[in-house]
């Protein structure tokens, strides 16, 4: 076992250097070439990030890895140590350890532990190897193992510890960092109070050749840790991978596969920014909670190995390492679903200005992956909302849009009524409601809801949309009456939406465009320009105002 120790060791140390080779070669490259010259401060160049699997694997009583055979080790600060090898027919499980422990005093090393708890467990003694770190290991006995209990564990223990050498401390402890990790066949536990916490790397090939964590309902490139962050009594998994193989799980769950080459490389762009800008990466584990990114909306979705696609994987690959740009830094790439018709200012969002996040027409969006939609809404709905927000105005006699911006996305929402008025943020809508997003027209009972102004050779003039012709993409003229039940009208930077019936009485009708905040590149859009022949360079300059990609 010491052989095999000194040999990873030895092919830790060689990984080591080539690591440090490669970053000093990226760091000459970004200097010599006038390249983006760093990240924002306190983002790491090291391109392993750290994502909480909070869908599937988060807050669990167990979970259990399924591979046959794992590498069990520890991270010292960004390098990956492993310690031992770990072979189950069934699977390792990992739980939360609850039970009070008496632990050995001193520092052991692995191999003195597992001696050590051998000579305790020929003695009659339930005995444990407990791993801290990748230097560090201990010995805990269980307050109630071998029939132990509270009146006479600390004689037992006292006797124990002479005959084998070793020293027990009486304060039994529930350690509440403690995991237990479970092969089927041997058992040993792994305690991450101080910061630590287990990690667990593929030693096998699988079937597609590549080195992979098996969960069960999917697999994870790089390595899995899990831990009970917090303290809690349940644990959670986090997947420690790889930047551009992150994206690989990445792209194909944000954007589909089968869209155009050039929107899915900017795509990948976006996403690798990103993660950069929100992923960090501590340089020991955050035992309070380990991740600031999960697998989810909330950040970014990540299926891993089982979402991924060869069209969106070399998307990845051929945008290797490229970044979103803003004075030489890189910044963070957000992006959305759909605009419908105009991307918006960030301050008009989030309430900060940022120059690189401003709206921009998004003419190219023809084809949005969320058509225009329409919500109608009681007016004992809207009563009963405002209620819960405790704004009660009475009987709803008017709904006004009181804040909109240029892009024409609704924020305030002015509620009259016969007791008085009151604004509403839209948020409240959204939430409750379900709404795409806040891009929308407010019609009431006798609305002419499709009259719109045209231009024609004798003047402008109002006029209903099913009275006027429309001319399609090959030139044929055609009546819009009938066409469809609503109107999309582009206008010289904005489209809108126009349903063709009003609602009816006691209703309002909320008639919308896009899906998302709006903020930074609409992804229909995006495809929308690699239709038509944009670079993925191209797309991103349009919908990041003074950006580069490098």
């Amino acid at each position: 076992m010491r052989q095999r120790r000194e040999e990873r060791r030895e092919r830790t140390k060689q990984l080591r250097c080539n690591v440090y080779l490669f970053l000093f070669g990226l760091l000459f490259f970004f200097f010599a070439t006038g390249e983006c010259k760093g990240f924002a401060a306190g983002v790491s160049t090291v391109q392993e990030i750290r994502v909480g699997l909070k869908s599937n694997y988060a807050n669990k009583q167990s979970i259990t890895l399924y591979n046959k055979s794992l590498e069990l080790g520890y991270c010292n600060g960004r390098e990956y140590f492993g310690i031992l090898r770990l072979q189950s027919e069934t699977g390792i499980k990992v739980t939360p350890e609850r039970g009070q422990f008496f632990a050995a005093e001193g520092s052991f090393s692995l191999q003195k532990a597992e001696e050590a708890v051998a000579r305790l467990k020929e003695a009659g003694a339930i005995a444990y190897t407990v791993l801290f770190s990748e230097e560090r290991a201990g010995i805990y006995l269980p307050v109630d193992g071998n029939g132990t209990t509270a009146g006479n564990a600390y004689a037992l223990c006292d006797a124990i510890g002479k005959k084998c050498g070793i020293i027990i401390d009486r304060n039994a402890k529930s350690r509440v960092h403690l995991l237990r990790i479970d092969t089927g066949e041997t058992v040993l536990l792994a305690d991450g109070e101080g910061g630590d916490y287990p990690q667990f790397a593929a030693t096998e090939q699988n079937e597609n050749g590549m080195f992979a964590v098996d969960l069960g309902t999917n697999r994870y490139r790089g390595r899995i840790e899990i831990g009970r962050y917090g303290g809690k009594a349940t644990v959670t998994a986090v997947n420690v991978v790889l930047l551009e193989e992150y994206l690989y799980g990445v792209v194909p769950c944000e954007m589909p596969a089968s869209w155009q080459m050039e929107a899915l490389k900017a795509q990948a762009v976006c996403a690798r920014s990103y993660a950069l800008m929100k992923a960090g990466y501590h340089a020991e584990t955050d035992i309070r909670r380990g991740f600031r990114m999960v697998d989810t909306v909330q950040s970014q979705v990540y299926g891993g190995i089982s979402r991924e696609h060869i069209r969106s994987n070399a998307a990845v690959d051929a945008t290797k390492g490229k970044t979103l740009c803003y004075e030489n830094r890189t910044v963070a790439g957000y992006y959305f679903a759909a605009s419908g018709g105009h991307t918006e200012n960030v301050e008009d969002v989030w309430g900060v200005t940022i120059p690189y996040l401003q709206g921009v027409p998004d003419t190219y969006e023809i084809n949005p992956s969320v058509k225009p939609w329409e919500v109608t809404i009681k007016t004992e709905e809207l009563e009963r909302l405002l209620q819960a927000e405790e704004k009660s105005v009475g009987d709803i006699t008017k709904v006004l849009q009181e804040v909109t911006t240029s892009s024409g996305r609704v924020y305030s929402l002015r509620i009259i009524g016969r007791l008085g008025n009151v604004g509403l943020p839209t948020d409240a809508l959204r939430n409750v409601l379900d709404f795409s997003g806040t891009k929308f027209r407010v019609l009431e009972p006798g609305t002419v809801p499709d009259k719109v102004t045209v231009q024609g050779a004798s003047g402008t003039k109002e006029t209903a949309i099913h009275d006027c012709y429309v001319i399609s993409g090959d030139g044929q003229v055609q009546s819009a009456e009938g066409l469809t039940d609503q109107y999309v009208v582009l206008s010289e930077d904005n489209l809108t939406n126009y349903p063709r019936y009003a609602p009816e009485a006691g209703e309002y009708l909320f008639a919308g465009m896009g899906s998302g905040h709006g903020v930074g590149m609409s992804q229909s859009g995006a495809n929308g320009m690699a239709g038509k022949g944009y670079t993925y360079t191209e797309i991103l300059e349009h919908y990041f105002t003074g950006i580069s990609v490098r």
